[in-house]
């Protein structure tokens, strides 16, 4: 059996947790009961509400702190050297983990599915259950691989650490999972909630289609949690499962374009563009981007060892070229489109609709530019001789460059100059790309500067 699993479960589990439980729980409901003459519709909501509060907020801390104890206490180091597989310490980490935490959750939704039955609403009870199953799962397993992010990236496994993995996971809890977060919030206060979803065609009641989105992205967050632990227990990995994870995430949101609109393919290429952009974003944040990684990968390049240049190739790479090519796609597909000039005197609202961005090629010339710049910035403040949070700088300076000084710009009328904060801002095609353009190559040569610094700090020859 699983060493990883029930070395969890004995940690877990003891006489007095197991008879603590079903005592706390049946107490609050026993009260509950008999303070509301023993409806069953207030009994069941109860226990379900304290299965969502167990499930979710306690799942999601015991999901993180499976894999922060061990590194507090000394002991992951240890873990990493034993002969336990990536795929067992996944599951003996997920499972074992929050076993205690399932055992207590468990116990109120029994008494959930029991309170069902009771008020005759048996027929909707097989796919709630399965939804309040799924979605703490998926939500626990991203807790779990945002702490492996967090763990490869080098950073303190802290309270912070902790929190934020904890509330990323719980943020998708929020948007992704509403329907078993939230049950019947909507229903009750009549928000005029949808109740079919149409995805490829196929018209799914709301709940069928949560559950299979749950269970889609539980899959997929199953192989980036097993990838990652794979990663900390130098298992050498390559980037074809996160080119196909790219690939599913547009195609699983082409499914929500109708067919046959007026405007052809464009709609679906944006929708596209729209989902691979943030990918870059998401890959170049998530990794470890030491100089020493690329100079073993121009390294393993020049000597012609494939696998292992493949091995060490940042994900951002294969996330920019899908970008780039989508965003020319779109540019083709859209033509020049409707351009209109900014005006100093003009209100806000106008240079922020829709009609204020040149079309066409320049904007996706641009916003390729853009791209190179943004991962130029990261990769110069990660290799700097002792570099302190880069990413969260680098996140700052382009909150800054993006929200705050595009902000001013939009603010004070000056149109003309949004081209240098906002890809495809602006009706001057070459105004467009030559700001990105110089900024690019500002931040190519400060680069450029820092690689060779290593170099010279390393005795080394400057790679090419």
């Amino acid at each position: 059996m699983n060493p990883e699993l029930l070395r969890n479960l004995w940690l877990q589990f003891s006489p007095a947790r197991l008879v603590a439980a079903p005592l706390i729980i049946g107490a609050v409901l026993a009260l509950t009961a008999l303070g509301t003459d023993g409806d069953w519709n207030i009994v069941g909501q109860t226990a379900h509400f304290g299965f969502v509060i167990i499930a979710y907020l306690w799942g999601t801390r015991r999901s993180v702190s499976v894999l922060t104890d061990e590194i507090v206490a000394g002991t992951w180091d240890g873990q990493r050297m034993s002969s336990i597989g990536p795929w067992s310490m996944v599951w003996g980490k997920v499972v074992g983990g929050a076993a205690y935490v399932w055992y207590c959750a468990s116990l109120c939704l029994l008494i959930y599915a029991v309170a069902e039955v009771q008020i005759g609403r048996r027929a909707l009870l097989p796919i709630q259950l399965s939804l309040d199953l799924s979605g703490p799962l998926l939500v626990q397993m991203i807790a779990l691989l945002l702490a492996l992010v967090l763990v490869r990236k080098g950073r303190r496994i802290g309270r912070r650490s902790v929190a934020f993995a904890q509330g990323g996971a719980l943020v998708v809890a929020l948007l992704g999972v509403t329907e078993a977060f939230l049950p019947t919030f909507l229903d009750q206060f009549d928000f005029g909630a949808a109740e079919r979803t149409n995805w490829f065609g196929v018209t799914f009641a709301v709940t069928e289609f949560t559950l299979l989105t749950q269970l889609l992205f539980l899959g997929w967050a199953i192989v980036g949690a097993y990838r990652l632990m794979a990663s900390e227990l130098q298992v050498r990995q390559y980037p074809w499962m996160w080119i196909s994870f790219s690939l599913f995430l547009i195609a699983y949101y082409q499914g929500f374009i109708p067919a046959g609109e007026g405007d052809g393919q464009l709609p679906r290429v944006l929708a596209a563009l729209a989902v691979a952009v943030p990918l870059v974003y998401v890959a170049v944040f998530a990794q470890t981007n030491e100089v020493v990684r690329y100079r073993w990968l121009l390294h393993h390049l020049g000597g012609g060892t494939t696998r292992n240049a493949l091995s060490l190739t940042p994900l951002w790479i294969p996330s920019v070229v899908l970008a780039a090519s989508l965003a020319i796609a779109a540019g083709l597909v859209a033509g020049d489109g409707p351009r209109l000039t900014h005006l100093v005197e003009r209100p806000l609202t106008e240079q922020l609709s829709g009609n204020a961005w040149a079309g066409g090629l320049p904007s996706a010339i641009a916003l390729i530019l853009f791209l190179l710049r943004d991962l130029g910035l990261v990769l110069y403040l990660n290799f700097a001789a002792r570099p302190k949070a880069p990413d969260l700088t680098a996140a700052v300076y382009l909150v800054v460059l993006y929200v705050v000084c595009g902000g001013l710009v939009t603010a004070a009328g000056a149109g003309s100059l949004l081209a240098v904060f906002l890809p495809g801002a602006g009706s001057d095609p070459l105004l467009v790309v030559i700001a990105p353009l110089v900024q690019v190559a500002l931040v190519a040569i400060l680069l450029l500067r820092r690689w060779r610094w290593h170099a010279r700090a390393l005795q080394l020859r400057p790679a090419g």
